[in-house]
């Protein structure tokens, strides 16, 4: 047993969200992201609905280096739509897991169909700061990220 898999996602994730909605431009969305010094934005609908989310990296690469118009492009065309969620009763050993297998730097966390958190990588690095199996797994997981070879 160990930390990781003992607590829980709920009492390490972020719940002072940045979101938008559907129709914001990339424009706004990166002036939030400025403001709030976040690298990443949350797409909502109706009652928290989780519909998306968009990263400064996406920004980059799906609109500036195409020359689309921050103005007129919304976070809708380049979100990642439906991302994978995490639930606030999961361990953080089970985020962590998800995060490697998938090269994941980020989960929303939701709870009945509704958006309660965030959690990252940077959240769950105290949790396994003296937990040398974790550790491991992490820097395992994270070296073996094909997007970075």
């Amino acid at each position: 047993m160990t930390i990781a898999t003992e607590m829980q996602v709920q009492q390490v994730m972020q719940t002072n969200l940045v979101t938008v909605t559907p129709k914001t431009s990339i424009y706004e969305a990166a002036l939030l992201m400025d403001e709030e010094n976040v690298g990443t934005v949350l797409i909502v609908g109706e009652q928290k609905k989780l519909l998306g989310m968009i990263t400064d990296r996406q920004i980059v690469t799906r609109v500036i280096a195409h020359k689309r118009d921050l103005g007129t492009t919304t976070v809708d065309e380049i979100m990642t739509k439906w991302p994978m969620t995490i639930f606030p009763e999961s361990t953080c050993k089970e985020a962590l897991d998800i995060m490697g297998d998938y090269g994941y730097r980020r989960l929303p966390v939701e709870k009945d169909g509704k958006l309660v958190g965030i959690i990252s990588m940077s959240d769950l690095a105290p949790v396994v700061e003296f937990d040398d199996e974790c550790i491991a797994d992490m820097v395992r997981e994270l070296s073996d990220d094909v997007r970075y070879k």
